[in-house]
């Protein structure tokens, strides 16, 4: 049993554009419908590795590493990019 899903048209050029890199790098003439059964089964196996660890991600507005930029230390140099290793490892 077959079930229709709707996919938007850049999606189905991007499938199509699978297929045609599958001709001929492995020389694999696949169906759209193998193309995505393929794949769907792939992504089970790393489910929580594609969804899982975007539940868990804060967004990067958030993160600390962002909020430093926020707020610069002052070196007391004005450009850190000339000689930046002997600024940043004193």
């Amino acid at each position: 049993m077959t079930t229709t899903i709707k996919i938007n048209d850049k999606l189905k050029r991007e499938i199509e554009e699978l297929r045609a890199r599958l001709l001929i790098t492995q020389h694999k003439k696949l169906t759209q419908q193998e193309i995505l059964e393929k794949l769907i089964k792939f992504s089970l196996n790393f489910v929580e590795n594609i969804f899982g660890s975007l539940e868990e991600t804060e967004s990067f507005e958030e993160d600390y590493a962002w909020k430093m930029l926020e707020k610069p230390l002052k070196w007391g140099i004005k450009d850190a990019s000339i000689e930046i290793d002997k600024y940043l490892y004193r």
